[in-house]
């Protein structure tokens, strides 16, 4: 469902009335694996409702699966779980923010933490002592903006004794976004292959690797770009689902060939694609949240954990939104397109978006002669001889459409940045945040 609050535009898809959810995986039924993983994780017994992201600063798309899954488990009486990837190498402490550059929006990448080797996943990083937020080309826009960039720095610097990177960041987006609700426990992507249910997958996989290989990149055929197929081949033997870290600290793929060394050496092996998600389903909570995006994956996951785990996996909400920062309007005229000026060209007499007359009779001569006919070219020249006649009586408007254009190519730029649905929910203002909170609550009822 779709309902607009202070500009928001929520969706939401609720998979039904919540209860514990059942299925199997690997011949057992979930709550076998579910129990195990509860104590093995010290987490909350009950109901669970489940959502999780990347560590970073959410926007509000990846906060609405957030305040949907607060927003269930609070009218079952439920608790929440969030499974933080800190698996991923992106940058946890990154921040876009939207400056004033000589009066246009630009969009600043600041880092408020030091650069890290690439390929370093953030459960590997450590924590730091933050750097304010500066750019010598301009200051922070919207109002909102400058205020929840200054308040990330702040919130960071409070929580910089924190055991590590993802906690750090992990705590000041908390701080920041109140909305999310509070989670009854957070689980992290690195801990989920030394639970019972993670080390009875490795050994899954292990004795059968190719059909491991062969299943996941079945799954990704049926959903062409959700992720790259693994390698089935090779001098290590197939690719798993798997990520390791490297001698560098960089995260790095794992082969079958070097799983039993990598177990004999406890070196972390950590879940790739369809396997975290399989998992978070599967065990993790009873019902899981997805945003719009991960509603297409998923069906990548059901394939690839039927065909390779023998799992039917429970089904999953979805919810996301769309909320954009309160910038200074456009007054001036809506820019001059490519496509405005290539259709001027090639009909210089037409009046708004309607072909004109001369170009509908032009086109429909051509359309009646036979091709290749001498009737049809002689149509054709006619029709491009007489838009050259056009061209040079509407001469002074095509100029001025070109020199409009080349000055709306900064403004084009800036509507782009306007239009941006993924400004992090630490620079919209506070309010907005909560009703688009309180939007999703309603929809729960």
């Amino acid at each position: 469902m779709n309902n607009a609050a202070n500009d928001a535009l929520t969706t939401v898809e609720s998979a039904g009335p919540l209860r514990a959810a059942q299925g199997t995986i690997m011949g057992a039924e979930l709550s076998y694996w579910r129990d195990a993983m509860r104590e093995e994780l010290q987490m909350p017994g009950g109901i669970l409702v489940g959502t999780g992201h990347q560590v970073e600063w959410w926007h509000p798309g990846i906060a609405a699966k957030f305040m949907w899954a607060n927003a269930v488990a609070t009218r079952a009486g439920a608790a929440t779980v969030w499974l933080i990837i800190d698996t991923d190498i992106r940058d946890p402490r990154e921040l876009r923010v939207p400056v004033s550059v000589n009066g246009e929006i630009e969009s600043a990448l600041h880092r408020f933490g030091p650069r890290a080797l690439h390929g370093t996943p953030a459960c590997v990083r450590s924590v730091c002592q933050p750097t304010a937020f500066e750019d010598a080309r301009g200051v922070a826009i919207p109002p909102c903006a400058a205020a929840g960039t200054d308040a990330a720095y702040r919130a960071l610097l409070a929580h910089s004794n924190a055991a590590d990177c993802t906690t750090q960041v992990l705590g000041a987006v908390r701080d920041c976004t109140p909305e999310l609700g509070a989670p009854g426990c957070t689980v992290r992507s690195s801990q989920l292959m030394k639970t019972a249910l993670g080390v009875a997958i490795v050994e899954r996989a292990a004795r059968d690797p190719h059909a491991c290989a062969r299943a996941f990149n079945a799954a990704v055929a049926v959903v062409p770009r959700v992720a790259r197929m693994l390698a089935e081949d090779g001098p290590l033997g197939p690719e798993l689902p798997l990520w390791t870290r490297g001698s560098d600290g960089a995260r790095h793929r794992v082969h079958a060939a070097e799983l039993a060394s990598l177990r004999a050496e406890h070196a972390p092996l950590w879940p790739r694609a369809f396997l975290t998600s399989a998992m978070a389903r599967a065990v993790l909570s009873d019902r899981f949240v997805h945003g719009t995006g991960g509603k297409i994956y998923e069906r990548a996951t059901d394939l690839f954990a039927q065909s390779w785990l023998d799992a039917r996996l429970p089904a999953f909400d979805v919810a996301s939104a769309t909320l954009r920062l309160p910038f200074s309007g456009d007054a001036l005229p809506p820019p001059v397109t490519a496509a405005a000026r290539r259709a001027r060209w090639f009909d210089p007499d037409a009046a708004g978006n309607a072909p004109s007359a001369s170009k509908l009779a032009a086109l429909a001569t051509i359309a009646h002669a036979p091709r290749a006919s001498a009737a049809r070219r002689s149509a054709w020249l006619a029709m491009h001889a007489e838009l050259g006649r056009a061209r040079s009586v509407h001469a002074a408007e095509i100029q001025a459409l070109d020199a409009q254009h080349a000055a709306d190519r900064i403004r084009a730029r800036a509507a782009q940045w306007r239009a941006d649905r993924t400004w992090a929910a630490v620079l919209h203002p506070p309010h907005a945040l909560a009703e688009l909170a309180e939007s999703l609550r309603r929809q729960c009822r």
